[in-house]
C-alpha cells in the first residue's frame, strides 16, 4: 500500500475527481481523510458511504473561498489529525461564455473558489508539514491553463495561476522535503464538464485527443496517486499533464 498510515485533505471531495481521488487513497492505506466540500448533503452521503467499507472519511462543509472558515476547519482538522501528509486541492467550479458575456461577479467567483481556495489551504497548512519536514501537495490545474481551449477566461485563467503558485511554492519549501506538484487533465467526462459545455462542444473536445476518447476520473486520480506517494519522492515544482496527448507542450 502506497500511502500506508497518511492522512489526507482533499476539497471538492464530492465531485468526479475528488470522489475517485478518495476511493483511491483509502484503497491505497490512506488512514483518514477530511473531505472538503460544499455541498452538504453530497458531502453527508459520501462520506457515509465511505465508513460503511470501513474507510476513516471525516466530512467538513466549507465554503473553500472564504479565509475565516478555511483556517478555522484547518484549525480543527489539525486538532484531530495532528498531522496532515497529503493536501489535494482539487475544489473547482467552471462554466463555458465568451469574454463579453462574462459577469465580474462570475469573473471572480471562479477565481476564488479554482485559485484563492488553493492558496488558503496551502497557506494554513504549510506550517504543519514544515514542522514535520514532510508533505505532499497536488494541486489540480487543466489543459485550459497550459494552452488555448474553449472554455471560459476566468477558468483558464484561474487553473493557469494554480501552476504559478505550485512552481513558486515549490521553490519555497523543498529544503523541508515537501513536494508540490500540479496535475492538468484534459477533456475528461465528470458532472462539471456535462454540465458547463453542450454536447457539441465536448465532442470537438474529444477530436484534439490523439487516443480519441475522453480520460476518465480514474486516470487523473491514479496521477494524483503517484505524485503521493514516495515513487515521487524527487519530483516537485511539475505539473503532470494527463490528457491522451491533446497538449504535449
Amino acid at each position: 500500500m502506497r500511502l500506508k498510515n497518511c492522512n489526507a485533505i482533499i476539497t471538492g471531495a464530492t465531485g468526479g475527481f475528488g470522489r475517485m481521488i478518495t476511493q483511491t487513497f483509502f484503497r491505497e492505506g490512506t488512514d483518514k481523510i477530511a473531505l472538503i466540500d460544499i455541498n452538504g448533503k453530497a458531502l453527508g452521503e459520501f462520506s457515509k458511504e465511505l465508513k460503511e467499507k470501513g474507510f476513516n472519511a471525516i466530512p467538513y462543509k466549507v465554503d473553500v473561498s472564504d479565509e475565516h472558515e478555511v483556517e478555522e476547519i484547518l484549525y480543527q482538522i489539525l486538532d484531530s489529525f495532528k498531522k496532515i501528509d497529503i493536501l489535494v486541492n482539487n475544489a473547482g467550479i467552471t462554466q463555458s461564455l465568451p469574454i463579453q458575456d462574462v459577469p465580474v461577479e462570475d469573473w471572480e467567483r471562479t477565481i476564488n473558489v479554482n485559485l484563492k481556495s488553493a492558496f488558503l489551504f496551502c497557506k494554513y497548512i504549510i506550517t504543519n508539514m514544515i514542522e514535520n519536514k514532510y508533505g505532499k501537495i497536488i494541486n489540480i490545474s487543466s489543459i485550459s491553463g497550459q494552452t488555448g481551449r474553449p472554455t471560459s477566461v476566468q477558468y483558464s485563467t484561474s487553473k493557469a495561476g494554480i501552476i504559478g503558485l505550485t512552481r513558486n511554492l515549490a521553490f519555497q519549501v523543498a529544503k523541508y522535503g515537501i513536494n508540490v506538484n500540479a496535475v492538468a487533465p484534459g477533456p475528461i467526462v465528470t458532472p462539471m464538464l456535462e454540465k458547463s459545455f453542450t454536447k457539441e462542444i465536448s465532442e470537438s473536445l474529444k477530436a484534439t485527443i490523439p487516443f480519441i476518447r475522453q480520460g476518465t476520473a480514474q486516470d487523473i486520480a491514479n496521477a494524483v496517486l503517484f505524485l503521493s506517494s514516495e515513487e515521487a519522492s524527487w519530483i516537485t515544482g511539475q505539473v503532470l499533464s494527463v490528457n491522451g496527448g491533446a497538449f504535449m507542450g
